[in-house]
């Protein structure tokens, strides 16, 4: 009567974790090699992270674009939600699909089960429910498409407009989900609109010398003449593994959206000398971006009300003499002025609208 066959204590497909659906299965990556979360235990978190709302601030090349993929297929077949899943441009969407999550649908077998239904580049047919995979350069989103789940990839280089059309899409679902990941661009833009609104996670590790837990920061976690990771308070030295075990602690609590931000500090694979090598040989505007996983304002990138206030004039346009300039896209972005200043701009659709604006 107690003996219980021990098959039945494993849990129901629907009711595994995305951690344990990842070890079950023994998942490898698209290079073939085994999923690696002992390296990227910062990842550990933000798999498991059930939070609707979720967006991270992130460096190049950190696992993240992996995690996103396989979290989207578990919450597809598990959780039973259909997803969008963006990318800057419909290239983009092609080799992503073609290069990166074909290849992982084909060296793990039990996702080729999940999609062997309806496998395209655009589309995933994963069990009853589909993601569907689309670029945002162009005109508008796929509106007649529904979603209980956006997965914004790469959104400082997507086209804002779209992305924000994207959002009607989950107006029928009761999940209404959303992922925001980049590597940022400029301050309030992209990942950092909806990273002001989060909970702001940042991975602190421990000294083992002085039991300080600290977060890592350019330059002060490095002693850059040694070019070593050291603690912000003794100096100690920093080794891989102390750099690797670490925690997220929110900076706020009960907000809209759950954040992480992630930089190379935190990947115990990228040395001291390879982060001192980037800030030495890439500009700040990419060390900040891609290495950092901040976003950087440098000169001239941003325009403040100073600038707009030198700029005004209490004087009256005479209109005389103007130049036109125009922005010739799908949508034409002119303004017209003069040595006195700028005293008009807009939009259109059509050439007639300029030529009308020469004739006078």
């Amino acid at each position: 009567m107690n003996n219980v066959n021990e098959e039945s204590k494993i849990p129901p497909l629907d009711n595994l974790s995305v951690i344990a659906w990842i070890f079950r299965n023994k998942f490898q990556t698209e290079g073939g090699f085994p999923l690696d979360l002992k390296s990227h235990l910062f990842l550990y978190d933000i798999y498991r992270d059930q939070s609707p709302k979720i967006v991270c601030l992130k460096a190049a090349q950190i696992g993240f674009s992996t995690m996103a993929i396989l979290k989207s297929l578990w919450m597809s077949k598990m959780k039973h939600r259909d997803i969008i899943y963006t990318l800057p441009t419909a290239t983009d969407v092609n080799d992503f699909v073609s290069g990166k999550v074909n290849r992982l649908i084909s060296n793990n077998p039990i996702l080729g089960e999940y999609t062997r239904d309806k496998d395209s580049i655009e589309q995933k047919r994963v069990g009853a429910n589909v993601i569907y995979f689309r670029g945002t350069w162009i005109e508008k989103a796929a509106l007649m498409v529904s979603s209980d789940l956006n997965v914004y990839d790469e959104e400082d280089r997507s086209k804002q407009s779209v992305v924000a059309q994207y959002a009607s899409r989950l107006q029928h679902s009761k999940y209404k989900g959303e992922w925001h990941f980049s590597n940022p661009s400029v301050p309030g833009n992209g990942v950092a609109k909806y990273w002001a609104k989060s909970t702001q996670n940042k991975w602190h590790i421990i000294c083992l010398a002085c039991a300080y837990e600290q977060e890592l920061i350019w330059p002060e976690s490095i002693n850059i003449e040694k070019k070593i990771y050291i603690c912000r308070r003794c100096a100690t030295t920093l080794s891989d593994e102390d750099r690797r075990k670490g925690r997220w602690i929110p900076t706020l609590k009960d907000k809209e959206y759950s954040g992480y931000h992630i930089s190379l500090l935190m990947a115990p694979w990228v040395s001291a000398e390879e982060i001192i090598r980037y800030s030495e040989e890439k500009s700040k505007e990419y060390f900040a971006n891609f290495v950092l996983g901040l976003p950087y304002e440098g000169e001239g990138n941003t325009v403040s009300p100073d600038i707009i206030y030198r700029n005004c004039t209490p004087s009256i346009n005479s209109q005389e003499r103007v130049v036109i300039g125009c922005d010739s896209g799908l949508k034409k972005h002119y303004v017209l002025g003069n040595k006195e200043g700028i005293f008009y701009y807009g939009v259109t659709d059509t050439w007639d609208t300029i030529d009308s604006l020469l004739k006078k």
